[in-house]
């Protein structure tokens, strides 16, 4: 069969489930790889010691997300390059979505772009799965946009001037980037970060009430939860619309006369 008309790679197995992580809201199939000598190593950081030393700074060597080895892979075996970033997160929740998420949706929203290279695919179908995903992230940036500066103004207001925000335990990351809009996924993690940030700055200075706190890191959850389940969604879809093409070619050559079967 010729590797153009193929499906990409099924998605390999996330991480082990936290206690609060929810199901897959789509059926995926999954597969472990052994990674090659030259995987760059990752970095593991024990869950109870992560982040900050005893002065509060960012730890020296910025951590990967489980598995990141598997976008490396994906990168050798499509482009042959992948971006890397430095970023530092400070807020739990989102130091979690990073961890078991990134690797994930970065996965799906690769298998989207590799999809281009099946001929006889509609094009229009898979253009219109990526503008979907486009438009949802520019929900999810306008809704964070929105709640950072009602707080912004709230503080400003009503905040002591000179005041700022300090966390304990702030962790330094590095993604791997293998598609553009996995690099968009990446802004919306470190711009919901600065935004729950401010979110607690004001709770902090008793200028948002707790329910009000707890509403607000649930938009947020949602909003990315929202962006993850639409790229399963589209990637599921556009899948299936790879599989009929593949099938319609091996019926079409083993209808032909030199066909064979």
């Amino acid at each position: 069969m010729d590797v153009n008309n193929t499906l990409e790679p099924a998605i390999a197995p996330r991480p082990a489930r936290g206690g609060d992580e929810s199901a897959l809201p789509c059926g995926a199939r999954w597969r472990r790889r052994t990674a090659p000598i030259d995987t760059p190593p990752q970095v593991a950081v024990p869950p109870d010691t992560e982040g900050a030393g005893v002065d509060g700074g960012a730890s020296a060597e910025p951590q990967l997300a489980p598995r990141d080895a598997e976008l490396w892979l994906l990168a050798r075996r499509t482009q042959g390059a992948a971006l890397r970033l430095d970023f530092e997160l400070r807020t739990a929740f989102v130091r979690q979505v990073f961890r078991r998420d990134f690797v994930y949706v970065s996965r799906q929203l690769h298998g989207l772009e590799a999809s281009r290279r099946v001929q006889g695919l509609d094009r229009a179908r898979l253009d219109d799965a990526l503008a979907a995903l486009q438009q949802r992230a520019d929900d999810v940036q306008a809704l964070l946009t929105r709640i950072a500066a009602d707080l912004d103004a709230v503080i400003a207001g009503a905040g002591p001037a000179g005041a700022s925000i300090a966390f304990v335990r702030p962790a330094r990351f590095q993604a791997t980037i293998v598609s553009p809009i996995a690099h968009r996924f990446l802004a919306l993690l470190t711009q919901a970060d600065a935004t729950l940030s401010r979110l607690e700055m004001a709770w902090l200075l008793g200028l948002v009430a707790p329910a009000h706190r707890t509403a607000l890191l649930s938009d947020c959850r949602r909003a990315l939860h929202g962006f993850k389940d639409l790229a399963c969604q589209q990637r599921q879809a556009v899948g299936e619309l790879v599989r009929e093409v593949n099938a319609q070619r091996r019926a079409g050559v083993s209808a032909s006369p030199d066909g064979g079967g």
